[in-house]
């Protein structure tokens, strides 16, 4: 069950990953669904390639946490600190997914907008499957650490 979780998890944090560094190097395929938008249309946050960029780098960072953890790469932290980066970023993506945010999560308000629909759809049950499965690996440490 645990390889099942990390392969999920890696697989949608690698394309989350992916997705970003494009958009940060300038690709548009997506984007017009890759930030959150008012009632009107118009963008509620500015866009810019650093942001994409910072996000993309930030999900490579979690996948190489994850890979760690499970034991399939060997990083220079201790396992204990794996453990506990994994339960926040568990904790992170299980916030962004269940916010109560004006914009995003699924309790947001603004629903009708087209990142609104992709939110609800894609974005946002890909946050809860990487917090819940994020937990799920934590929880069962003992099952990892024996391969």
């Amino acid at each position: 069950m645990e390889t099942a979780i990390v392969a999920a998890c890696s697989a949608v944090l690698l394309l989350g990953a992916g997705f970003h560094v494009y958009w940060g190097l300038g690709g548009r395929t997506g984007a017009g669904v890759s930030l959150p938008q008012r009632e009107d249309g118009s963008p509620a946050v500015k866009e810019t390639a650093a942001g994409a960029l910072a996000v993309g780098v930030v999900l490579v960072l979690v996948l190489l946490l994850l890979l760690g953890f499970a034991g399939l790469i060997q990083l220079p932290i201790p396992r204990r600190l794996l453990k506990i980066g994994l339960i926040l970023w568990a904790l992170i993506f299980t916030l962004r997914a269940l916010s109560w945010s004006r914009y995003f999560g699924l309790f947001k308000r603004v629903r009708n907008t087209r990142f609104g629909r992709y939110d609800s759809l894609l974005y946002s049950p890909s946050c809860l499957l990487l917090g819940l499965g994020l937990f799920c690996l934590a929880m069962a440490d003992a099952g990892i650490a024996s391969r």
